[in-house]
């Protein structure tokens, strides 16, 4: 009896142990504090699907937040993060009513210029010229496009902007001109003086996607300019580069005088104007898709019975990479009170949490060799006296949003826009593959969540009255449809047990009698994950478990006119030691499945064998 007390109180002793130090670790757990400072808005009209209504965080628009006593427009949008459906934001902002996209291209339009200051962003690449300082031409986003962060860091799918074939780049140009102040110098009792002005400045910009350019066609002061680039019917396949120049001009006019010492002073003799031209270029790149070019087929087939609509399969074959597939938002239904809604979403941000200007002061005193200044190149470089001071603060940035494409759901799901309709259409079965292998990264700051995006290549829509009519891409634009109709027939799946081992799928079409031959069965408690039938409608497995279950998610036959419907069957063998053990592992994810075996299992085991 004490051997056995022995054994028995061991096993028991080491399971507890372990047992002990696992429920210690997740009492513990892992805890993480939120910044103190991170006060953000999150604003959508999505309803959290997990608690079934708007979170208290949630407001369904702009306009509540901004009707707010104690909260400007200027505020809101400095701290504003929140999600919306890729092509139909709904969102108003301010006392005009603005759209999102005319309130992200006014706010980058009012950044004020002038010739002795200029604001740039952490991410411009900043250069100096011979008078133009702090030069810089900054892509800060697009008025219809998106921009994504899928795919590992340093890979080609990583910060792409998504573009569609006609659309506007949102660019800041900036800099400020330092005029070097008159210098005189004495030779011989004559004084030669050189003062310099500004005459006029202008900018001229242009953008390049590939090969294709657009320009701004001319020279225009930038007190004037657009700081958006507009292009249209972009050809570019696959990912390209975005390059957009900004070329700053000055006409500086060039004041001689030379005076000669007399008896009451100095006397002018000779006075001279010279007019030259300098021209500085800036530059800024960055990845883009024009995703209207690339590829995806759209089918749906109407499912009938009895020449009544069951049911839709729709179809949507396209490269399964992120640069070469076009990606598609929204379905409509015939009656337009629905929609079928991708997994997209696009989320806002404040991009920048600061900027900086620079202030070039007045008193910079410079020493010109006048010849070069007036030489057919113009732009010899100048010979600086003395250092050039600037000053330099943080300033608020302009409210120009970055908008990321995320995955907001696991699947495409049904979205009713008007009140709810007598049609219950549901998303049955949807057959996916991953489209990436990380979701986009937020902010810690942003209470919403972007799962990995993966591609639908054949969703089933049950419980439908009506077809869809349209399908839209992620910029709004149209997508070919095409429909077919066929008939459904009910399928018989049976398992079969064949031996302690082995398992036999049949699949017969039950209208005919006919066995349905070359189609995918899903498999669970089987060694493999998926079987195809044979031309007998027969495929035989080898079991994994005490229960073998078998799902026949339903096919289109065209050629046939048939859909064949969805089925399923489950066949049971005799529980084992090996299975039970096996049920507790996946019940526990594993390491509680070996305490319960080692706590319970173990001494039984040994009893018997006694």
């Amino acid at each position: 009896m004490s051997s056995l007390s022995g054994t028995l109180i061991r096993p028991l002793t080491f399971g507890l142990v372990i047992l002990l130090l696992l429920t210690s670790s997740f009492v513990t757990g892992v805890h993480t504090s939120h910044p103190p400072n991170a006060t953000d808005v999150f604003i959508s009209d999505d309803a959290d699907p997990n608690i079934g209504a708007l979170p208290p965080f949630i407001q369904p628009d702009l306009r509540s937040i901004l009707d707010s006593r104690n909260i400007s427009t200027a505020n809101a949008s400095q701290i504003r993060d929140f999600t919306y459906v890729t092509s139909k934001p709904p969102y108003e902002v301010g006392a005009g009513n603005q759209t999102l996209a005319e309130y992200r291209y006014n706010n980058l339009q009012n950044l004020s210029h002038n010739r002795s200051t200029s604001v740039w962003f952490p991410d411009s690449n900043r250069s100096n010229g011979t008078f133009v300082k702090n030069a810089h031409v900054t892509i800060l986003g697009t008025q219809n496009g998106t921009q994504t962060q899928f795919g590992q860091p340093n890979t080609s799918s990583k910060d792409l902007f998504l573009l569609p074939q006609n659309g506007t780049i949102l660019a800041s140009p900036d800099y400020s001109t330092v005029v070097p102040n008159q210098t005189c110098t004495i030779t011989n009792g004559t004084k030669t003086c050189i003062n310099y002005s500004v005459m006029n400045q202008s900018i001229t910009r242009s953008l390049r996607i590939g090969s294709q350019t657009w320009s701004t066609g001319k020279s225009v002061p930038e007190a004037g300019a657009s700081r958006a680039l507009t292009y249209s019917n972009a050809q570019a396949t696959g990912q390209t580069k975005m390059v957009i120049r900004g070329t700053i001009k000055t006409q500086l006019a060039i004041h001689t005088t030379s005076s000669i010492r007399t008896t009451s002073g100095w006397r002018q003799t000779n006075a001279t104007s010279k007019t030259t031209l300098l021209s500085h270029t800036v530059r800024d790149t960055a990845p883009v898709v024009i995703t209207s070019n690339q590829q995806l087929n759209a089918t749906q087939t109407l499912i009938t019975d009895n020449d009544e609509l069951k049911r839709i399969v729709l179809h949507l074959d396209g490269p399964t990479s992120l640069t070469d597939r076009r990606h598609w938002s929204y379905a409509l239904f015939e009656s337009s009170q629905m929609r079928l809604q991708n997994i997209w979403g696009v989320y806002s941000q404040h991009r920048y949490p600061n900027a900086t200007i620079g202030t070039q002061q007045p008193n910079t005193t410079l020493s010109l060799n006048t010849s070069a200044l007036t030489s057919p190149s113009l732009i010899r470089p100048l010979n600086r006296s003395s250092a050039i001071t600037t000053s330099q603060e943080s300033v608020p940035p302009p409210n120009v949003l970055e908008k990321q494409l995320i995955a907001v759901r696991n699947k495409p799901a049904i979205t009713r826009i008007a009140p709810p309709t007598t049609s219950p259409a549901t998303v049955g079965h949807v057959h996916t593959i991953p489209l990436t292998a990380k979701a986009t990264p937020l902010r810690p700051t942003v209470n919403l969540s972007s799962v990995s995006p993966r591609v639908s290549n054949r969703i089933v829509i049950t419980n439908v009255n009506q077809p869809l009519t349209a399908l839209y891409d992620i910029h709004g634009d149209e997508v070919s449809l095409t429909t077919k109709t066929v008939t459904e027939h009910p399928v018989s799946l049976t398992l079969t047990k064949q031996d302690k081992r082995h398992v036999q799928i049949k699949l017969t079409d039950t209208l005919t009698g006919e066995p349905v031959a070359n189609q995918s069965v899903e498999l669970h408690g089987a060694i493999q994950s998926r079987a195809t039938t044979n031309t007998s409608g027969v495929a035989i497995v080898t079991r994994d478990d005490s229960a073998v279950t078998a799902n026949f998610g339903g096919s289109v036959n065209a050629s046939q006119g048939v859909y064949y419907a969805p089925s399923h069957d489950q066949v049971r063998f005799a529980p084992t030691i090996f299975s039970i053990y096996r049920a507790l592992l996946h019940l526990s994810n594993g390491i509680v499945a070996v305490i319960a075996f080692i706590l319970f299992y173990l001494p039984f085991h040994y009893l018997r064998r006694r």
